[in-house]
């Protein structure tokens, strides 16, 4: 059961220090409008006394308390009260979300379940941030959490037990991204008793989440038995362990300039050009690849893995994919390109799109949207006009030798052809959607653009403006779910 600490009536026996403000190895801009994560715990209130102080003191401009819901515990609606009685306290607006942990099939044990767990977190995050930026675009959101100088040396002591690199050994950073935003974590060199202080002269109450003390699950283990020894013999074990990883931290930079340096490219997509990398030596490989996979935000495969397939990559024929697989995603080659795979390629599902309904499911990553063309900003991710009356549409898979014509005046193409010019990779071809409308395949969406039959391309064009029957002009938008729902 969840220990609940009551307060007392008010929250004016704490004040920090200017130079707590000015100690913090970052700041937030002035505009920025903080969302502090809470749980309704000791270290998010600690965190929101702060943060409500330097607020008030202009260092950024607005202050909001998200709260996700995991609903793993018979008392987390009481944990979200929590949390939200504390919000009104300090006079911060509240918002709660709640999330269905799914656990993967990859992994079945506690940490299988405490991963997913973190995974819906952030993605509930994710969509409150991306709410906040929508509804108040003058004040850009920034995420912050709670960490503190105990949790980073957990965490590094957790990296060190699981043979991490120096990536991994280099902790938690105090700005990180987070999808689209930054996430700012102000109080890493901050002690647990410090927080602890400022939580209880805060005058609120707070919960105590009793897995935080389940000897099951490898960081408590650490937090309740290995640091206590560990201190009894080095009293600032922990200070000695964060500056070992802040050193880490500054050699993992380091490498990471130096895989761009060798790259020679852009790390940000999803796709590198292998030619000019394939003359570097084998370490230097698999740095840039490791390097510009925790740039795309994947946790790279185990370095021997990583290794064999870059073996593997250099003996196969240029005609062959060399695939690797791994809890973070795929890696292929395929054209002189090494691509990254977030998830396997999805065959959509052939299913009717019905007259008058705007937007509609692809698959469980993507969502296909029609409008009516006006001054309004497309967004979202592939786009194109179609000229098409409201008859049967239909979106479905493809097949190689069908036929598009590109232009009017132009033969048409079997898609096998376009493919092959376009360098469409074989799971791209897989994974096209095909718009038919009434029994004529009318459009294709393949790696993120729409081909459109020249019979369904509006007639402006091409310079037509004599008129003519196609029917009215429509946006296709093809785009993840985010893009179209309401993040809160």
């Amino acid at each position: 059961m969840a220990q609940a600490h009551e307060g007392h009536q008010s929250h004016e026996g704490y004040r920090l220090g200017p130079d707590d403000w000015s100690a913090l190895a970052a700041e937030p801009p002035p505009d920025a409008h903080v969302l502090l994560a809470s749980s309704g715990g000791r270290d998010s209130l600690a965190a929101l006394a702060a943060l409500t102080q330097w607020r008030d003191e202009g260092r950024f401009a607005a202050l909001s308390v998200t709260h996700v819901d995991h609903g793993l515990h018979t008392e987390s609606a009481q944990w979200q009260q929590t949390a939200r009685r504390q919000a009104a306290a300090f006079d911060v607006p509240f918002f709660a979300t709640r999330v269905e942990v799914v656990r993967s099939q990859r992994g079945k044990g506690r940490g299988s379940l405490e991963a997913a767990a973190r995974q819906a977190r952030y993605a509930a995050l994710d969509h409150s941030l991306h709410a906040a930026r929508r509804d108040d675009p003058t004040h850009p959101p920034v995420l912050v959490t709670a960490h503190h100088a105990n949790d980073q040396a957990e965490t590094v002591l957790l990296a060190l037990l699981r043979g991490s690199g120096s990536r991994g050994l280099s902790g938690m950073a105090v700005w990180r991204e987070c999808g689209d935003f930054p996430h700012w974590r102000p109080f890493l060199d901050w002690s647990r008793e410090r927080l602890t202080s400022l939580a209880v002269g805060s005058g609120c109450g707070w919960v105590d989440d009793p897995s935080n003390d389940d000897p099951g699950f490898a960081r408590n283990a650490l937090r309740h038995r290995v640091l206590p020894a560990l201190e009894r013999f080095w009293p600032d074990a922990i200070s000695r362990i964060n500056r070992s990883a802040a050193r880490l931290a500054e050699e993992q930079a380091l490498l990471a300039e130096l895989a761009a340096s060798d790259a020679g490219q852009s790390l940000r997509r999803n796709a590198l050009d292998w030619t000019p990398l394939a003359g570097l030596s084998a370490s230097r490989q698999l740095n840039v690849l490791r390097q510009w996979l925790f740039a795309l935000g994947c946790l790279p495969p185990p370095p021997q893995r990583l290794a064999d397939w870059l073996g593997q990559v250099a003996e196969a024929p240029s005609d062959r994919a060399p695939r690797l697989e791994w809890p973070g995603g795929e890696l292929r080659r395929y054209g002189g390109r090494i691509y990254w795979l977030k998830q396997a390629s999805q065959v959509i599902t052939p299913k009717r799109w019905p007259a008058g309904r705007d937007c509609i499911d692809v698959d469980e990553s993507r969502v296909c949207r029609r409008r009516v063309p006006s001054s309004e900003a497309v967004e979202g991710g592939g786009t194109c006009r179609l000229a098409a009356g409201e008859g049967d549409w239909k979106l479905r898979p493809v097949q190689a030798s069908e036929r598009l014509r590109p232009r009017l005046g132009a033969p048409s193409r079997t898609l096998k052809n376009r493919f092959q010019e376009a360098g469409i990779p074989p799971w791209e071809r897989e994974a096209a959607i095909g718009l038919e409308i009434d029994g004529r395949l009318a459009a294709v969406a393949v790696a993120g653009t729409w081909w459109v039959d020249a019979d369904f391309q509006p007639g402006d064009q091409w310079g037509d403006q004599s008129g003519d029957d196609r029917g009215p002009d429509w946006w296709l938008i093809l785009a993840s779910p985010a893009g179209f729902t309401d993040p809160r």
